[in-house]
């Protein structure tokens, strides 16, 4: 939906735009130029959703053109596979501050977006994340580890523990945390269990939830500084000799709620009502969706009923140097005293959302933040800030977007217009330098295949479900493969298919199946459902999908698809070489 924000970077929108979706916004403001115009508007997540408007129907419904004006990575794969998948022509779009780029893809003839890659992000080591930020940008990040840690991992590991823990005997679930996590985690996994199953057994998840968020709020600015001042004293030397807390690495200040007139206590005070006003009301959300405000009276109330010193308390888990206490014996007394409620309800997994400033995300990860950059002496930061980091936002220009969209009209002529790849041009600017790079898109790559044959990306192997096949429940394995081998092959005996696979799931291998004439004699689309309901993935060693398949698929939309593709491994029987085919699409026969 449009934020204020919005109206800074673009000239369609407008104040009362505010709240709603862009593309029905974006489509009245293009009707109001040109009433005559036809626009269809979606606002569905643009994604692998089999129940959303982007299937089968909507790619092949005569659509020529695709702009992409997409903000992540995971949304323009999803469009570049499809454009691949149903030949379609791409422009790709995008800005970064004064940077923009444009990228076209012509079918059967260009590299697609997927083709290559950007390079990785430089990212923050997690020792400095962890125990050494010295500056803000490392404590938002760790504020943002801290909100998905708390309010994405653990309802999400509790909803998946909740049943397991109710059926089995506390040994059994002992030992298989144990096998599953390995000892340390299974310990800590076992201690936010111990929390999370019990909610609103012996209190209300409201007292509960602010009664945690203290206990979390001291165990982050105050019980692990306390530790690692303890392990690391200030006046401690490395193992050359050297200061240990010297150069990017700064001594931490233990935290606590104390009243006092000093400024910087008072900041300190203040961060610690919001972190505990967001912190109890995610938690209480993350189990029942109404009457989640915390009031600043209640958090100060909390606060100042809970004991803050310098001394840590003793760990729940126990004496791990004591040798005789086996793993899973200390992971059942962590979880001993553990009640469920009568009826466990799942708990709700959070999902950062920057844009919505009622949500008490960013407040949180402020707070969080905040905290975190007074214990090690870096300045505050208020929500907008934090919203821009967090984020990772650079704010938008809008001459940048007028230059990209321009380049991506003048590139939708070319593909009208049918021009040779030769004379598109993929741009890569920036107005800041000023720089501007203009160059012919790449051809697609070629692919080895079967006696020195090459094939692209947009090349298939096609095969046609006939009307008798499909009255009789569909094509069989036995004849698809029949038909593979003539299609690839002028010599179909001198080749012999060694696998089948959709995505991570392996549908067929000659060692398993050669001789298995219930598997060859059913419908393939029937054993593809089978292999995917079994849950068995192809072994990484030997998958060869580039992850365009989903590890969860519904089923049910395999039927709505009309055609199917395939990845189809083949052996030459003269010199004993493996090749993979281009991708085999079975097209449904249609009533």
């Amino acid at each position: 939906t449009i934020e204020r924000s919005n109206l800074s970077r673009q000239l369609l929108f407008r104040d009362t735009d505010i709240g709603n979706f862009k593309s029905k916004a974006a489509q009245e403001a293009v009707l109001r130029f040109n009433p005559k115009i036809k626009i269809e508007v979606h606002t569905s997540k643009v994604g692998v959703e089999d129940h959303g408007p982007f299937n089968d129907e909507f790619w092949s419904k005569g659509m020529d053109i695709i702009l992409n004006a997409l903000d992540n990575v995971e949304a323009r794969l999803y469009m570049d596979n499809q454009c691949v998948t149903n030949r379609k022509a791409l422009v790709d779009a995008g800005t970064l501050g004064s940077k923009g780029n444009v990228q076209v893809v012509v079918p059967g003839k260009s590299e697609s977006y997927g083709s290559s890659a950007d390079p990785p992000e430089p990212a923050i080591p997690v020792c400095t994340l962890k125990n050494f930020p010295y500056a803000i940008s490392h404590t938002i990040q760790w504020g943002r580890d801290l909100i998905e840690g708390l309010f994405q991992r653990r309802p999400t590991q509790a909803n998946e523990y909740a049943e397991p823990f109710a059926s089995m005997n506390e040994k059994a679930f002992a030992s298989m945390l144990e096998n599953k996590l390995g000892v340390d985690a299974a310990l800590e996994a076992a201690k936010e269990l111990k929390e999370d199953l019990s909610v609103g057994c012996t209190e209300s998840p409201r007292d509960a939830s602010i009664s945690w968020a203290v206990k979390v709020a001291k165990a982050l600015f105050h019980d692990s500084i306390v530790d690692l001042l303890q392990q690391h004293p200030a006046d401690s030397f490395d193992d050359e000799g050297e200061p240990f807390w010297s150069g990017t690495r700064r001594v931490p200040k233990i935290l606590s709620y104390s009243v006092s007139d000093d400024p910087q206590q008072q900041k300190v005070n203040e961060n610690l009502i919001e972190f505990v006003r967001n912190a109890a009301r995610l938690r209480i959300e993350s189990f029942q969706s109404t009457d989640s405000s915390i009031s600043v009276e209640e958090a100060l109330t909390a606060l100042q009923d809970s004991k803050w010193d310098d001394e840590v308390c003793d760990s729940e888990i126990g004496n791990d140097d004591d040798e005789e206490v086996g793993a899973v014996e200390k992971i059942i007394s962590v979880l001993r005293g553990t009640i469920l409620p009568e009826k466990h309800n799942d708990m709700t997994a959070i999902e950062f959302e920057k844009d919505d400033e009622t949500n008490g995300h960013v407040a949180f990860v402020t707070a969080s933040s905040n905290l975190r950059a007074l214990c090690y002496g870096i300045a505050p930061v208020d929500a907008m800030e934090t919203r821009r980091v967090a984020g990772k936002i650079v704010p938008a220009m809008i001459t940048t977007t007028a230059f990209v969209s321009a380049l991506s009209c003048i590139e939708l002529m070319k593909l009208i217009q049918k021009t040779p790849l030769r004379l598109h041009r993929n741009a890569f600017i920036n107005l800041a330098l000023p720089f501007f790079a203009f160059t012919a898109p790449l051809p697609a790559e070629e692919m080895q295949g079967l006696y020195g044959k090459t094939h692209t990306l947009w090349d298939r192997v096609v095969i046609k479900e006939g009307e008798k096949a499909a009255a009789k429940g569909g094509l069989t394995l036995r004849r698809l493969l029949q038909r593979v081998k003539k299609k690839a092959s002028p010599d179909p005996d001198s080749i012999e298919i060694s696998t089948i696979s959709f995505g991570s799931y392996m549908i067929y291998a000659n060692f398993l199946h050669d001789d298995d004439d219930d598997i060859l004699d059913k419908p393939f689309l029937e054993v593809l459902k089978d292999a995917i309901s079994s849950g068995d993935d192809f072994d990484e060693e030997f998958s060869r999908d580039n992850g365009e398949e989903s590890t969860t698929i519904d089923l049910d939309s395999l039927d709505r698809r009309s055609f199917i593709d395939v990845t189809v491994i083949v052996e030459d029987l003269e010199n004993g070489d493996e090749v993979e085919l281009p991708p085999v699409r079975l097209i449904k026969w249609k009533q």
